[in-house]
């Protein structure tokens, strides 16, 4: 039985991660579902989120350290086979990074490599209205693919625009070409399930992949990553190419949330940051996005990290680990 597989992207900080653990939270309760997300940063905090609002019929791996539709593609077909191998879900999620341009990963999955084991359905790309009124936008050729690409359309954060947005969106969407199969708007990323489950469309016939070397002849060929341990008010840096920077800190250091978002809000330069930090109270989901920050508990609880964001080509990333080691609570601050 073919696995109905769906992709689903967007730009950053529009609310995918968020999307997707709203759908794991309604799946069916007797279906085991299994995602694959994408780390464009060095620091796994989708996979950790996702992790932590998981149960045993979830399944999630990940391909971190670049774009599953390019850069590190040999990873995805390794990933993914050992996930459905592993997994042998129900239904397969995949999130891309929002920098990702999804043509690549679309090839992928309808390959031949896979065409007696997905049922690739429902593209599902994301907008946010502030993405949708930024000046240039539109022309940006990763927003065109990923918009060209898609058969249902999403503007998340409905919530947030005004009603001429939602009216210059709307007949935006329906002037595209080909026709889009859903247009839909929502708020705090709430995907239906029938949306999912959308054809694919015909007049749509991506090439295919040229055949490649297994997937088992590639995990012989990938060297095993392992992760070392962050020691106390030691973290561990992992600087990216693309003018972002990721911690993973101790499981012992124990952090202040509101000194987490002041320190966030502060640092003009960081235009996205995703973390999950331990504090006193448990552990919590921060975002910051759009100059916003948002926090939830998770059940993760493996250790801290966070994945920032800059429009700086050089940021001082060793000043700002110091800013983050301050944000913890000291042994002397009360529970």
């Amino acid at each position: 039985m073919l696995i109905p597989t769906n992709v689903i992207t967007g730009f950053l900080g529009v609310g995918k991660t968020t999307a997707v653990l709203d759908l794991l939270a309604r799946k069916p309760a007797d279906e085991h579902w299994a995602v694959l997300v994408n780390e464009y940063g060095e620091v796994s905090i989708d996979h950790a989120i996702l992790e932590g609002g998981g149960s045993p019929s979830i399944s999630v791996r990940e391909v971190a350290g670049g774009c599953i539709c390019c850069a590190t593609a040999p990873y995805l077909q390794v990933a993914l086979h050992l996930l459905l191998l592993e997994a042998k879900p129900q239904r397969l999620i995949v999130e891309t990074t929002g920098l990702g341009h999804p043509r690549r990963l679309l090839e992928l999955l309808r390959g031949e490599a896979y065409r007696d084991r997905l049922d690739v359905r429902g593209t599902l790309t994301l907008i946010s209205p502030d993405d949708f009124t930024t000046p240039g936008m539109l022309a940006n050729p990763i927003f065109q693919e990923q918009v060209e690409l898609a058969d249902v359309l999403v503007l998340n954060k409905v919530d947030r625009a005004s009603a001429e947005t939602v009216a210059a969106f709307q007949q935006w969407a329906n002037a595209l070409e080909p026709e889009k199969q859903l247009v839909v708007a929502t708020q705090e990323g709430r995907l239906e399930r029938e949306w999912l489950d959308v054809g694919e469309r015909p007049e749509v016939r991506l090439p295919q992949v040229p055949e490649s070397d297994t997937a088992e002849d590639l995990w012989r060929d990938v060297a095993v990553r392992t992760e070392e341990l962050p020691r106390p008010g030691v973290p561990i840096r992992k600087l990216s190419a693309n003018a972002a920077c990721g911690w993973i800190f101790s499981l012992d250091d124990i952090f202040d949330e509101h000194k987490i978002t002041e320190l966030l809000l502060l640092q003009k330069q960081i235009t996205r940051g995703k973390g999950v930090f331990r504090t006193r109270s448990g552990f919590v989901i921060i975002n910051l996005v759009g100059g916003r920050v948002t926090s939830q508990p998770t059940t993760y609880a493996r250790d801290s990290r966070v994945e920032l964001f800059s429009s700086e080509a050089v940021t001082n990333w060793v000043s700002l680990e110091s800013q983050l080691l301050n944000c913890r609570q000291s042994r002397t601050e009360s529970w």
